[in-house]
């Protein structure tokens, strides 16, 4: 660790340990009808919750209206940043969704992250930063868990790079770990480089790339290239669908 990083690091983690204060600790639920018993926070978690729904869903029209929801997030300014964090703690907490529930609890998590970096708002750097130290789980235990907790992750330091958070990544590459090359990179881009990172052009790559030799779409005349046990597409290997997506229930009678 460089000297000089010590101070700047557990200056970060003070600064953080206490990110959950900043969320409001009852929020009204957001399927509250509309009315005098939903006040400002309320209505600002439906409309959160409805981009969040958004995001999920394809098409030009969808895009415009994804495009409009942001836009008038940005405007409530930086009450609308515990806002989005609330709904990333209540995903958090989610184990099981119901019908109603737009996707799978770890993809609103990241989707909840990726709102936070494309607000624009400095007062996400620190819920993010926090998103983004946190331990990895056991993948032992759970390697959906430790898949879905990866990806929430890389998406907050992705929201820190967008917000120019040059301290917070920092910090988070002195931690070492999972998230090294991916800060790296995002520090690279930001014009700091920490060593051992270069930019290197696509068609320059690719060019060294050996082309493998098997054949991965045989005719008529040609047989399929053997499998080995274990491998993709083998034919001992089956594919599940995970549990806990909507798409794996059976349908409504």
């Amino acid at each position: 660790m460089k000297i000089g990083a010590i101070p700047l690091m557990l200056a970060l983690v003070a600064g953080t340990a206490g990110s959950d204060d900043l969320v409001p600790q009852k929020t009204p639920p957001a399927s509250a009808g509309p009315g005098a018993d939903c006040d400002r926070v309320c209505t600002m978690r439906k409309l959160v919750d409805r981009h969040l729904a958004l995001m999920g869903e394809i098409g030009e029209e969808n895009e415009k209206a994804l495009q409009a929801s942001l836009r008038e997030l940005t405007a409530l300014g930086p009450p609308v940043v515990r806002v989005v964090h609330d709904a990333y703690n209540h995903w958090s907490r989610t184990k099981e969704v119901g019908e109603a529930a737009p996707t799978r609890p770890g993809e609103m998590r990241w989707r909840a992250a990726y709102l936070l970096g494309v607000l624009g708002l400095p007062d996400a750097k620190r819920l993010l930063y926090d998103i983004a130290r946190r331990e990895d789980p056991d993948p032992r235990r759970s390697e959906i868990d430790y898949a879905d907790e990866h990806r929430v992750k890389l998406r907050a330091v992705a929201g820190l790079e967008q917000l120019k958070a040059v301290d917070e990544l920092k910090a988070l590459h002195e931690r070492g770990g999972t998230l090294s090359n991916a800060t790296a990179a995002a520090l690279f881009e930001l014009g700091v480089n920490v060593g051992r990172v270069s930019r290197v052009d696509a068609r320059t790559a690719l060019a060294k790339d050996v082309a493998d030799p098997k054949d991965y779409k045989p005719n008529k005349g040609r047989p399929p290239q053997p499998s080995r046990p274990g491998e993709a597409g083998a034919p001992d290997v089956k594919v599940q669908a995970r549990p806990d997506s909507p798409k794996a229930r059976p349908p409504k009678e």
